[in-house]
């Protein structure tokens, strides 16, 4: 494959390489038992634990760091995290890395989305998706996409996808 750039630009591919180097590693393990993948915080949950459960994957608060709001079961599936507080900018932390497509500004509404699907690149891809749209349209969105998700606002208020109650412990 080869790209030609006629202009000077930059090419971010980290989330979406993140996410493939994770699935690739899932499914070169795919014969154990289990096994359990954390790639910056992206995660990958393959067979049970070592007691024979699935995986317990804890969601950081987005705003009170050493607390969870949420613990997830899962097994043979990603959990992935998209959050306003991750390359929060120093001199406005309303500023981050997630952009609105239409205004190239911060996304606004919602301070982290996390998702449970089937494959990392899914989870992540999906998980930026609906920061981008908002608590109420970026959960249509995924469940419209076959995944279960929590969002989390600046204030505190949760929603989340119908079938994300059969993760939650």
């Amino acid at each position: 494959c080869e790209v030609t750039l006629r202009k000077p630009l930059t090419l971010d591919l980290g989330a979406i390489a993140k996410g493939l180097a994770i699935d690739l590693a899932a499914q070169e393990l795919s014969g154990l038992d289990g096994f359990l993948i954390n790639a910056g915080g992206d995660i990958y949950a393959g067979g049970m634990n070592p007691d024979g459960h699935p995986w317990v994957i804890g969601v950081r608060d987005p705003r009170e760091f050493d607390s969870l709001v949420a613990r997830f079961s899962v097994s043979g599936a990603a959990v992935c995290t998209s959050g306003d507080y991750e390359r929060a900018s120093a001199v406005n932390p309303a500023d981050h890395h997630i952009l609105q497509p239409a205004n190239g500004r911060a996304a606004a509404g919602v301070a982290s989305v996390t998702v449970v699907a089937p494959t990392a690149m899914a989870a992540d891809a999906l998980a930026t998706a609906a920061f981008v749209l908002g608590p109420r349209e970026g959960i249509a969105f995924l469940e419209a996409n076959g995944a279960d998700g929590l969002a989390i606002t600046p204030t505190g208020e949760r929603f989340e996808t119908p079938g994300l109650k059969g993760y939650l412990e």
